[in-house]
């Protein structure tokens, strides 16, 4: 007769054995885990690439659940003469549930491996450089569609497209429309940089006119404060000046040209006039700055030009040298821990289909 002692004791061997097997695997598994990067990272602080992946975790209790529990509600049964023929004994019968563990443990490995833990380490180096600001015009003409898909998304993809190609050089945003405002100062971080280009939107500054003359005057001022030997401007805007705050357009030119700074001009918009002979550009105020200052005009549409001319030009200029510090990757160490979960995953998957397979 069954008595409560033992129907607890078959409830303990059902559902708390296998989370035991769990647990103890696990656990050497944790430790080897532990040893294997502390040896591997020395010195250096261990990073975690892809912390978030460790909110995978609980998916290796997920599949502890379906191969302990779920998977033994099923209702598939077999018919034997002699149940003695498939019934396991002594030890077998205890480690029938390691097939189920091995596969949690594995699981588990992998979500570590996925978080990429691995060291930095810091590097010192001087580089050739630089210092760029770029101006971008943000009035509401902008929005015109004459270049795909708008004339500011045009503008973006430019600059996003220069900062990919430029390196070392510091580069600084300044933006205007009715005011100018400065968007990001001179920085060596370019991925920054590039965020806050593809953040822009037409309203961040006073959209109802076009001091092109203010935006310039303000890349300058940060110029004026930078102690590089070549100073250069990059200026978009559809070249339609109709807003002057305290700098005329050739007024800022000159200023840029006193200084020994020049602008590059990138015309954002189609020189077609309409239907009544009038064009929604002014490429001749553009031309103007860029001759001033002894830059170049181009047109966005066309960057590749705009790319091989610029860089024509800043391979003769001089250059300032900068030592620069920053943490880099060194040593990876998912790969070991990536290797680990899938050969405990094999492992169950061989047992529970050869030694340890359970019927049903």
């Amino acid at each position: 007769m069954t008595t409560a002692r033992d129907r607890r004791l078959a409830l303990l061997a059902r559902y708390g054995w296998p989370w035991l097997l769990v647990a103890i695997v696990g656990g050497f598994c944790a430790l080897g885990l532990h040893s294997y990067l502390d040896h591997e990272r020395g010195v250096e602080p261990l990073v975690w690439r892809s912390k978030r992946a460790l909110w995978l975790l609980p998916a290796a209790g997920l599949v502890g659940v379906i191969v302990f529990h779920l998977q033994r509600m099923r209702g598939a049964a077999m018919g034997f003469s002699r149940v003695e023929l498939i019934k396991s004994r002594g030890m077998t019968a205890w480690l029938t549930e390691l097939p189920g563990a091995l596969a949690v443990v594995g699981v588990g490995a992998l979500v570590v491996a996925l978080a990429q833990p691995q060291t930095d380490r810091t590097v010192t180096h001087e580089v050739d450089s630089i210092d760029i600001m770029i101006v971008v015009d943000m009035s509401r003409s902008m929005e015109e569609t004459d270049i795909p898909l708008t004339r500011i998304d045009a503008a973006q993809r430019v600059i996003r497209r220069f900062l990919h190609r430029t390196h070392n050089d510091r580069i600084g945003l300044v933006v205007f429309g009715q005011k100018a405002m400065l968007e990001c100062p001179l920085t060596n971080d370019a991925k920054m940089l590039e965020q806050i280009v593809a953040d822009l939107t037409l309203g961040d500054v006073p959209a109802l006119g076009t001091a092109i003359g203010d935006g310039l005057a303000l890349a300058l001022a940060q110029l004026r404060r930078s102690d590089a030997k070549s100073k250069v401007v990059i200026l978009l805007s559809d070249g339609d000046s109709n807003w002057v705050t305290r700098f005329e357009p050739d007024e800022a030119a000159h200023a840029a040209a006193q200084m020994g700074v020049k602008v590059y001009t990138l015309l954002v918009g189609r020189e077609e006039s309409d239907m009544f002979g009038t064009m929604s550009v002014n490429p001749a105020t553009l031309r103007s700055i860029a001759q001033i200052t002894g830059g170049e005009f181009f047109r966005a549409t066309d960057y590749d030009s705009f790319d091989h001319g610029f860089q024509s030009v800043r391979s003769k200029l001089d250059t300032t040298k900068r030592t620069i510090t920053e943490r880099i990757p060194d040593k990876q160490m998912f790969q070991a821990i990536a290797i680990v979960g899938a050969v405990l995953l094999f492992l169950g998957f061989a047992l529970a289909h050869g030694p340890l397979r359970r019927l049903p």
